[in-house]
C-alpha cells in the first residue's frame, strides 16, 4: 500500500508543487532569495535542529542520521505562509504556499540510503519607489523577482557502531530566477512626467553541485538518560550561472500597462556564484521514544558574498543561528489512549541572517510548535505544525516583516526488504 502511495504522491508533488511561489518578502531580492529550511516539518517543529535523530523520521538535516532508521520510510510535506509587511509608509498582507520536500530512505545493513527533492531558495517581490536621481528629476522605480532554486540529493549514513554514525549527502541544485528593474521619469524638473522608459530584465539558470557531511554521537547515561550530539558541515562550492540580460524601451499606455518598443539582449555564461561554508553544532538530552531537549549552533559564512554582489547600501556578515527544542510523548504504546501515543514538539530560534542594509542588520526570531499523531503499522505518523516569526525592523526605511505558518507532513514507514516466510 505505502508503494502506491509514494507513487501518487511524487507524480503530484513534481507535476505540480514547483510551480508555486513559495515566498513574498522584499528580502528576497538578496542573493539566492528566501533560503528554503531543508529538514521535515516534525524537525522545524522542534527548533529545527539536526542534532536529533530516531528510527521514525528522516532527518534531511544531517545524513548521519539516516543510519538510525530501522524501516523503509517516505516522507513528504507542504506549508502555507501568511506575511505582514510593515514599514514607515504603511502595512501590506501577503500569502504564499509551498511543496517543502519529498524524501525516501531504507536501512541495508550497517548502511542507510536516502534520496530526496526539496526547494532550496524562493524569489518573490514586488517593489517600488522613488528617488531623485543626479539631474533632479523625480525616478520611480520597480522590483520584480520571481522563481526559485531546487535541490535533490542522494545520501548515505553509516552505523560504526551502536553509539555512532556518519554520513555525507550529495546534492544537484538546479532552477530558474527571472528579475527585472523597471525606471520611468515621474517629474524633469519642470512639472512634466515622461511615458517611457526603460526596463531591465535578469534571466538566471543555476545548476551546481553541493554536498554535506555529518556525525551523530548517543551516548546513554542510565537507564532512562540518552545524551545526544551532533555536528554538520558543507565546504564552500560554486553554481554556475548562465544569465541572459535584456535591455528594453517601455511605454506607458492608455490601460496603464507598458509596451516594449525595442530591445537588446546580453548572455553572460558560465559565471560563478557562491555557496558559502556552512556548520552545525548541537546537543541534547532525553529519555528515548518518551522525550527530548537540545540546542544547537548553526554558522555560514555569507560574509563572502560581498565578493560576488554589489548591491546599492547593502552588504552581508556571517549568518548565524542559535535554535532549541525538543518533544514529548506520554506514552507511545498506549492502548487506552491516543492522545497519550501522540507526540507534541516545540522549539525555538534566533537568527543574524548576516545582511546588512542601510546599516542595519537584518535580525530574526522564530516560534514553533507541533502535534504528532500515529496512524497505521509500523509508527507512521502524520505531523501538523504552526510557526510565527519575525525579521527585520522599520528603521531606516527598511521592511518589518510578521508571518504566520501552517505546515503538514506525512511521515510512512513499512519493512521492503524482508523476506516473506508465507505468500
Amino acid at each position: 500500500m505505502i508503494k502506491k502511495i509514494i507513487l501518487a504522491a511524487a507524480l503530484a508533488s513534481f507535476s505540480n508543487s514547483f510551480a508555486q511561489q513559495g515566498t513574498a518578502s522584499p528580502y528576497s531580492y538578496y542573493g539566492f532569495g528566501d533560503k528554503h529550511f531543508k529538514g521535515s516539518n516534525e524537525i522545524k517543529s522542534m527548533g529545527a535542529l539536526a542534532v536529533f535523530s530516531d528510527s521514525l523520521h528522516i532527518n534531511t538535516l544531517n545524513p548521519a542520521s539516516y543510519a538510525k532508521l530501522k524501516t523503509t520510510t517516505f516522507s513528504m510535506g507542504a506549508s502555507y505562509k501568511g506575511n505582514n509587511l510593515e514599514n514607515q509608509s504603511g502595512k501590506e498582507k501577503t500569502t504564499s504556499g509551498s511543496f517543502d520536500y519529498l524524501s525516501l530512505a531504507f536501512p541495508a545493513g550497517n548502511f542507510s540510503v536516502a534520496v530526496g527533492i526539496m526547494p532550496y531558495s524562493f524569489v518573490g517581490y514586488n517593489i517600488q519607489n522613488t528617488n531623485i536621481n543626479d539631474q533632479g528629476m523625480t525616478e520611480a522605480r520597480q522590483y520584480i523577482g520571481e522563481g526559485g532554486l531546487n535541490r535533490t540529493f542522494l545520501g548515505f549514513g553509516y552505523k560504526i557502531n551502536k553509539n555512532f554514525s556518519i554520513g555525507v549527502d550529495g546534492a544537484y541544485i538546479f532552477g530558474d530566477t527571472e528579475t527585472s528593474l523597471t525606471k520611468f521619469i515621474t517629474d524633469n524638473g519642470e512639472g512634466v512626467a515622461l511615458d517611457r522608459g526603460t526596463r531591465y530584465r535578469y534571466l538566471n539558470n543555476y545548476s551546481g553541485l553541493n554536498v554535506n557531511a555529518g556525525l551523530n554521537y548517543q551516548q546513554p547515561l542510565n537507564k532512562n538518560l540518552t545524551l545526544y550530539a551532533s555536528a554538520t558541515f558543507s565546504p564552500e562550492m560554486k553554481l554556475k550561472n548562465d544569465q541572459e540580460k535584456i535591455k528594453s524601451t517601455v511605454k506607458l499606455n492608455s490601460s496603464g500597462s507598458l509596451d516594449e518598443i525595442d530591445s537588446s539582449n546580453e548572455m553572460a555564461e558560465n559565471e560563478k556564484m557562491l555557496l558559502p561554508t556552512n556548520y552545525s553544532i548541537g546537543a541534547g538530552i532525553g529519555n528515548h521514544l518518551k522525550w527530548f531537549v537540545g540546542a544547537e549552533y548553526t554558522s555560514t559564512q555569507t560574509s563572502k558574498y560581498n565578493s560576488f554582489y554589489a548591491y546599492e547600501n547593502a552588504s552581508y556578515n556571517d549568518y548565524m543561528k542559535i535554535g532549541v527544542g525538543g518533544f514529548y510523548t506520554p506514552k507511545y504504546n498506549s492502548f487506552t489512549s491516543y492522545f497519550q501515543r501522540m507526540t507534541y514538539r516545540a522549539g525555538i530560534n534566533y537568527e543574524n541572517t548576516g545582511l546588512i542594509i542601510n546599516k542595519e542588520e537584518i535580525k530574526g526570531l522564530n516560534a514553533n510548535v507541533g502535534l504528532g499523531f500515529p496512524v497505521g503499522r509500523f509508527n507512521s505518523n502524520i505531523n501538523l505544525g504552526f510557526e510565527y516569526g519575525q525579521r527585520g525592523n522599520t528603521n531606516m526605511g527598511l521592511v518589518k516583516e510578521n508571518y504566520y505558518g501552517i505546515n503538514i507532513g506525512f511521515s510512512f514507514n513499512d519493512v521492503w526488504f524482508k523476506r516473506r516466510k508465507f505468500d
